[in-house]
């Protein structure tokens, strides 16, 4: 399989979607997509993602930062969830949440 990095071009204006992308490198859909890209981004690669879902290189440090911002916020509101989750399991006692 071909790497992500060599379908992508620099800027935010230019990102591929993720489905065109997931064609073009050869994924069968766009879960095995960000799956090869989670990959390539822990072996240095800096793949940035649009709001609108596109994949692109950076064409400059605001980039970067802007990219940081928004994964900074998402980390922060999965770990709120998270932390929710985690206080209602230890609030309830047996019997308290039915189905499972």
């Amino acid at each position: 399989m071909k790497r992500v990095v060599d379908f992508l071009t620099q800027g935010k204006e230019n990102a591929v979607p993720a489905d065109r992308l997931a064609a073009l490198v050869g994924c069968k859909s766009v879960r095995e997509l960000q799956e090869l890209i989670a990959l390539e981004r822990k072996d240095g690669s800096v793949i940035l993602s649009a709001s609108t879902g596109g994949y692109y290189l950076p064409s400059c440090k605001q980039e970067i930062r802007e990219f940081i911002v928004t994964l900074e916020n998402r980390g922060e509101n999965t770990l709120a969830a998270l932390k929710s989750a985690k206080q209602a399991l230890a609030d309830s006692k047996e019997g308290d949440i039915d189905g499972c």
